[in-house]
C-alpha cells in the first residue's frame, strides 16, 4: 500500500492480505478474488511447484492470453523465488523452443489453444519436464486444478531477496535471435513505486488490462503497480473496443493504457461518447507514435485523463512521463508543442540524452536516450556481451533518438536501426508518418526504409485508408511535398489492408519489409 517500504513484490501481497483481506485483488471473466483469498491460492501454487522439485531461481514459463491465473502466476513466481518467463504466444514453435532452451525453464502453464505448438517443441526441450493446461484437458499434460489438487496453503520457508530475478521477458529478435530481460525484485519493486507516483495513483485504483499480460506494461506498469497501491484489477483476456468502453463503465474503471492502435480502434466506434467514462482518472497510452490529430480526438473523448508513458523492457517499463496538464486544448501554444513530446523523467529515473561516446548532447540536438536507474534491468540472461553493449557507466542506452527542450521535455525521432540514410541525408520515419497521419483519408501509416540504387536508400510509405474515403499514391506524394523537404518524401506509397502489428497492437517495421509487395507505381 503506498508509502510502504518494500524490497520484493511478495512483501506487497502479504501486507494486503493482512491489512486489507475482503478487497478485491481481481476480477476476470465473472470471478473475484480478493487480497485475503489471493494468500493462500498462492501458497498452493508454490507448494504444487516445490512438489516437484522446483526450487528457488528455477523457472517457469507462461504461454497463455490475459487471465487471472496468469497474474497468480506472477504472483507465485515472487513469492516461491521462481523466475518467470513470459511468452509471446504470436511466436513460432521454433521461437517458442528457442526462449524455452535458452531460459532453461522446467515447466510451462498454457491454454489449450497453444497445445499444438507446445506439442511440438517437446522433444527440443529437454529441460522442460513439466505441462500444465490451463484450460479443458490435453493428453500429454496435467489441468491445472489436478496440478494444485494436493497441494498444501501453508506459507513456504522460501526467503526471496531484492537482487533476486523475478522476470525473464524475452524481447522481439529483429536484430538477431530473443534476447531475455532479466527484472530483479528491485527492479519491480522500484518501477511500480515510482510509476504510482508519477501517474498520481490512489488505493482507490480500479485498473483495467487489455495489453497481453506478456508485456511488462500491463504486468508491471498496471497490474503490479495497482497491487502495490491495493487496489483492484480488471482483465480482458483480449482488447475488443467495445468491451472495453463497456467494462469502464460497468466496473468504473479508473486506471487504463493502452497502444496508440488500440485507441485509434476506439475512437472509431460510433457513438463512443455515449458510454459514462466518468470513473476514469488516468488513460495512458504510449509504445508508439500518437499523431496530433488523433490525440486531441482522443482528449475530446477522454478529457483531462490521457497521460503518455515511455519505457521499455530492459527499464522495467515506465520511466518517463507527459502528464494530463499537458493534455489541454485550451493550453498555451508551447505546451500544445509538446503533445508531441513523451513527457519528462520522474521520479527516480534520470534521463540523458548522449551521443556515441557516452558525452550528453546540447538542448535540442538529436542523440541516443540514455537512462540511470534502479528500474534498470539486470541484464540480458546468460548474455554479458549484449548486456555490455546497451548497459555502459551504470547508462542504459536504448536505442531510441531523441532531442530535448529547455525545460528537458523529451521528442523521440525515432529508433536508431530504423533511420534512413538518403546520400548523406539522414531520416526518421517517424517525422513522415506524423505528415501522413494529418491526411484525413490515412488510418495508419509507417515507413521503411528501401534500397535505392542512385542514393542507397529511400522512404517508403505503407498506408491503410480510412474506411469512406479514397486516395492515390499521387495525392499523397504531393501532400507530402508541400510539407516536407524533398529529400525526406517517400518515393513511393503502397496501400495494404492492414500494417503488420506485433500482438500488443505496435506496428512493425520488420513485418513491412518482409511483405512481398510492389508499390503503386
Amino acid at each position: 500500500m503506498p508509502g510502504q517500504s518494500i524490497n520484493t513484490f511478495d512483501q506487497i501481497i502479504r501486507n494486503n492480505a493482512q491489512m486489507i483481506p475482503d478487497r478485491i485483488a481481481s476480477r476476470f471473466d465473472g470471478s473475484v478474488v480478493t487480497y485475503g483469498a489471493l494468500n493462500p491460492r498462492l501458497n498452493r501454487i508454490v507448494n504444487a511447484l516445490s512438489e516437484l522439485g522446483l526450487v528457488k531461481g528455477d523457472r517457469i514459463a507462461f504461454l497463455s492470453r490475459n487471465s487471472h491465473i496468469y497474474i497468480e502466476g506472477i504472483l507465485a513466481a515472487a513469492r516461491g523465488g521462481f523466475v518467470l518467463t513470459t511468452l509471446n504466444f504470436l511466436l513460432k514453435p521454433d521461437e517458442l523452443s528457442y526462449i524455452l532452451r535458452h531460459c532453461g525453464a522446467q515447466i510451462i502453464f498454457f491454454q489449450p489453444e497453444f497445445a499444438e505448438a507446445v506439442d511440438a517443441i517437446r522433444s527440443s526441450c529437454p529441460e522442460l519436464k513439466y505441462f500444465i493446461s490451463l484450460g479443458g484437458p490435453v493428453d500429454f499434460a496435467w489441468d491445472y486444478s489436478s496440478f494444485l489438487a494436493d497441494a498444501s496453503d501453508k506459507e513456504s520457508p522460501v526467503v526471496v531477496y531484492g537482487d533476486d530475478l523475478l522476470l525473464l521477458v524475452y524481447t522481439s529478435g529483429t536484430t538477431g535471435q530473443p534476447k531475455g530481460v532479466a527484472l530483479n525484485h528491485q527492479n519491480v519493486c522500484t518501477n511500480v513505486i515510482d510509476s504510482a507516483r508519477g501517474v498520481e495513483l490512489s488505493d482507490k485504483t480500479v485498473n483495467l488490462n487489455v495489453c497481453p499480460l506478456y508485456h511488462v506494461a500491463a504486468a508491471v506498469f498496471q497490474t503490479l503497480t495497482t497491487y502495490y497501491l491495493g487496489g483492484t484489477s480488471v482483465t480482458l483476456d483480449r482488447f475488443d473496443p467495445v468491451k472495453v468502453l463497456e467494462t469502464i463503465e460497468r466496473e468504473k474503471i479508473t486506471y487504463l493504457f493502452l497502444v496508440p492502435t488500440m485507441l485509434f480502434r476506439m475512437l472509431e466506434v460510433p457513438n463512443a461518447d455515449r458510454y459514462d467514462l466518468s470513473s476514469l482518472w488516468r488513460v495512458g497510452y504510449g509504445a508508439a507514435p500518437m499523431p496530433l490529430d488523433r490525440l486531441k480526438r482522443a482528449i475530446a473523448l477522454f478529457g483531462s485523463t490521457l497521460f503518455q508513458g515511455y519505457g521499455l523492457t530492459e527499464s522495467t517499463a515506465n520511466i518517463v512521463i507527459l502528464g494530463p496538464e499537458i493534455h489541454d486544448l485550451s493550453a498555451s501554444a508551447q505546451d500544445l508543442e509538446r503533445l508531441k513530446s513523451c513527457g519528462r523523467a520522474h521520479s527516480g529515473h534520470e534521463i540523458s540524452i548522449m551521443d556515441d561516446n557516452g558525452v550528453e548532447v546540447p538542448c535540442r540536438e538529436i542523440g541516443e536516450i540514455c537512462v540511470r536507474s534502479d528500474s534498470v534491468m539486470v541484464g540480458y540472461w546468460r548474455d554479458p556481451q549484449n548486456t555490455a553493449k546497451v548497459i555502459r557507466d551504470g547508462w542504459l542506452r536504448t536505442a531510441d533518438m531523441a532531442y530535448m527542450d529547455e525545460e528537458r521535455y523529451i521528442f523521440i525521432v525515432g529508433r536508431k536501426n530504423d533511420m534512413i540514410k538518403r546520400g548523406g541525408e539522414k531520416i526518421y520515419p517517424q517525422e513522415i508518418e506524423e505528415v501522413l497521419f494529418d491526411h484525413p483519408a490515412v488510418l495508419e501509416a509507417a515507413v521503411c526504409g528501401v534500397a535505392d540504387p542512385d542514393w542507397g536508400e529511400s522512404p517508403r510509405a505503407y498506408i491503410v485508408v480510412r474506411p469512406g474515403y479514397q486516395v492515390s499514391d499521387k495525392d499523397l506524394l504531393a501532400y507530402c511535398l508541400d510539407r516536407l523537404p524533398t529529400f525526406k518524401c517517400p518515393q513511393d506509397v503502397v496501400f495494404l489492408p492492414e500494417l503488420p502489428k506485433t500482438s500488443s497492437g505496435k506496428i512493425t517495421r520488420t513485418g513491412l519489409q518482409q511483405l512481398n509487395v510492389s508499390s503503386s507505381n
